[in-house]
């Protein structure tokens, strides 16, 4: 290579997306990093499943069940099945059927097989959604503030136009969906969709009241917008409260249901469902929004992989399209976890080591991976360097949540990913430095 064309590769990766300057921290890579450089160091940091119930041992036994399942009901050789698995297939999914029975049948979403996509995990479901139905210029996507930064970081490098509304003990504050609506409206732009995490939110822990449901509903038929439902948690119940998704109350089909499977098995599935049974209107007639998507993930990831999802319908096949029964340890366990963490933090962080103008207070999720820690200081990214390197305990500041300014006296726990024993010894260590962090406010 020539000194001249090294200069001019040089020049040219100056035209890199300018967007990408927009996401600000890159919160996974540095969570990462931090847990790389500090091994020691309790990690409160990830919402990661406990992988001694992965099952990973019964890969091939599942497969296997799918393959024969496909052989009997469609009359073929078992080698003509396997063949095709490993060809290209349909963007839909080839086991769009089982999963419908498995919705059906554990959330009472009634879903049309061919309503349903099989995406390469919930973030490609996000992506192929705003992909398919928003409009760079004109269109607005909601989003709850703090939120899971998948889909803020996605439309942002996307240049997908997001407004951030709140987030309280009651999930999403609706009165800030309608005025943001009118907002925009007084623009010219339509928001499209509004992206609602309403089971144990991810950050906050927080969920959505079934009254709260119902009335975004009303938002949605009343503004004509699709509400995107996004459930990685829904399951994980600890206080017996169960509400059911807001797509099983879904009259008007309004909502555009995703449902994560990362959590509910093992992340590296890479499985989640899109369930999107609406008609779109496309150059004068009705189109099913799921062939539409289907278009788009042709042009994305063209199918997710078939290997996987006879996997996951193989497990499907066995329990009898419920996934209960194989979630009831993995449920109990973490409730037990979320049980010894409230203890801790009471042990720990009571008024007497916090005196009521310094108090420290926290959420009591109904279920799911997190926790949120509310402090009387700022807490930075630098703090989270010096916990862990000092203390030896890691957590997320809440701030890498928020689209805009916010979180900046909150943090995450997650305890989906550590012992009992990590627990108590984790919490005092963060007690030690919350103390620091008093005394150096003095």
């Amino acid at each position: 290579m020539s000194y001249n064309a090294a200069i001019n590769i040089g020049q040219d990766f100056n035209a890199i997306n300018p967007l990408l300057k927009e996401l600000g921290e890159d919160v996974m890579g540095f969570l990462n990093e931090i847990q790389l450089r500090y091994p020691a160091a309790v990690s409160f940091a990830s919402g990661r499943p406990n992988e001694q119930y992965f099952g990973l041992e019964e890969f091939a036994d599942h497969f296997n069940r799918f393959v024969e399942e496909e052989v009997v009901a469609g009359k073929k050789e078992r080698q003509a099945v396997i063949g095709g698995l490993g060809q290209y297939n349909r963007a839909k999914g080839v086991i769009n059927a089982a999963v419908a029975k498995y919705l059906e049948q554990d959330e009472q979403i009634k879903a049309n097989p061919e309503d349903i996509l099989i995406t390469v995990g919930t973030q490609e479901a996000v992506a192929l959604v705003a992909l398919t139905l928003c409009d760079r210029e004109q269109d607005v996507i909601i989003v709850e503030d703090p939120t899971y930064v998948g889909i803020t970081h996605f439309s942002i490098i996307a240049g997908y136009q997001l407004a951030p509304v709140q987030v309280g003990e009651n999930g999403i504050d609706l009165d800030g969906v309608e005025k943001t609506i009118i907002r925009y409206r007084e623009q010219g732009r339509k928001v499209k969709l509004v992206y609602v995490i309403p089971d144990y939110q991810n950050p906050t822990g927080n969920s959505m009241p079934g009254e709260n449901r119902r009335r975004l509903l009303q938002l949605a038929d009343q503004y004509d917008f699709y509400i995107l439902e996004d459930n990685a948690y829904g399951e994980f119940n600890y206080d017996g409260v169960e509400l059911l998704p807001i797509k099983a109350i879904d009259i008007n089909k309004r909502v555009i249901y995703l449902r994560s499977f990362a959590k509910t098995l093992y992340p590296a599935l890479r499985l989640a469902a899109i369930v999107a049974d609406q008609q779109i209107e496309l150059d004068g007639k009705a189109t099913a929004l799921s062939d539409l998507l289907a278009k788009t993930k042709g042009y994305t990831t063209v199918n997710t992989s078939t290997i996987n999802q006879a996997v996951f319908a193989g497990l499907l096949i066995r329990e009898n399209y419920s996934l209960k029964a194989v979630n009831r340890e993995k449920v109990a366990d973490l409730k037990q976890k979320r049980t010894q963490l409230l203890a801790a933090l009471s042990e720990y962080l009571h008024p007497d080591l916090f005196p009521a103008d310094q108090a420290i207070t926290w959420n009591i999720p109904g279920g799911g991976f997190f926790i949120t820690i509310h402090t009387p200081f700022h807490i930075t990214k630098e703090d989270v360097i010096h916990c862990a390197e000092k203390y030896q305990v890691i957590f997320t500041p809440m701030s890498f949540f928020y689209l805009g300014e916010g979180g900046d006296k909150e943090l995450r726990l997650a305890f989906s990913n550590v012992s009992a024993e990590q627990i108590k010894t984790g919490i005092s260590r963060l007690a030690a430095f919350l103390q620091f962090k008093l005394q150096a406010a003095h």
